[in-house]
């Protein structure tokens, strides 16, 4: 016969009971457990019953790790389970713990992607192409991202393309096509689809004066031509140097014209 001889609270945690059966320590459980089963003294137990308290408590104890994880910051579900997969409950139970945390709105899928749209839009220069990256990273639904994505595109700034191209143009000196590659480059790394990169760019002045043109390309020529002297000369030094220049985004009228006036190449 199994009697429960004893149930104490525990020293280090209040909120936690040892339960003896007969005069011996059986486990420990939660003041929820204990409530759930309505134990106490001298309460008889079969062995399938004491299963059921030991399955009841490490239900409860990954739930208050869970609602604890969530307390920090938003989650969605693949994150919770994640993150107590890793703390190696089995499936089922953490199944039942995320049902639990979806039921009373501890998981909120559209309150999660509504912060994270909001986020990136006030917090970042990133596009939507990013925003639905990270959301799909976080295991939301593509119903769901497709609704927020295109909420994305709607609220964000008519200059926040242009904004984000003239901080690139100001940080770079090219020429004007290498000049346009790298901000459409740049752009679709920060998550901007070239479609939408391409309604902005006839609004960017790229061009710049032909003053700016002349001194980038006399920097680039000293510096091409200082690599390549090293190993080349004559016509095969030309040779390199013009390929690095084009390849920068040079027109070659515009290379063989500085290369003349530098006197490089003789008229």
């Amino acid at each position: 016969m199994l009697k429960i001889t004893k149930l104490e609270v525990q020293k280090k945690n209040k909120e936690r009971l040892n339960l003896f059966i007969n005069n011996e320590f059986e486990m420990g459980i939660d003041q929820a457990t204990y409530i759930y089963f309505n134990l106490r003294k001298d309460m008889e137990v079969t062995k399938e019953q004491l299963q059921k308290i030991k399955d009841y408590d490490q239900y409860r104890q990954a739930l208050n790790q869970a609602i604890i994880y969530l307390s920090h910051k938003k989650r969605t579900e693949l994150e919770v389970e994640q993150y107590l997969t890793d703390k190696e409950y089995s499936y089922d139970l953490v199944k039942d713990v995320i049902d639990y945390c979806k039921n009373n709105r501890y998981i909120n899928h559209e309150d999660y992607i509504e912060s994270l749209k909001n986020t990136i839009l006030k917090t970042t220069d990133k596009g939507p192409d990013h925003f639905e990256r990270v959301a799909k990273e976080k295991g939301l639904s593509n119903d769901l991202i497709l609704k927020y994505k295109s909420k994305f595109e709607e609220e964000m700034s008519d200059d926040r393309i242009i904004n984000i191209a003239n901080k690139i143009m100001s940080k770079k000196k090219q020429p004007p096509n290498r000049l346009k590659q790298s901000i459409v480059q740049t752009l679709q790394q920060r998550g901007y689809a070239f479609s939408l990169i391409n309604e902005h760019l006839t609004d960017l002045n790229i061009e710049p004066t032909s003053d700016d043109v002349e001194n980038i390309l006399m920097k680039d020529l000293e510096k091409v031509y200082n690599k390549y002297q090293k190993k080349y000369n004559g016509y095969e030094l030309k040779t390199h140097v013009v390929q690095a220049l084009a390849r920068k985004g040079y027109t070659f009228d515009m290379i063989n014209d500085k290369l003349r006036e530098s006197g490089i190449v003789d008229e």
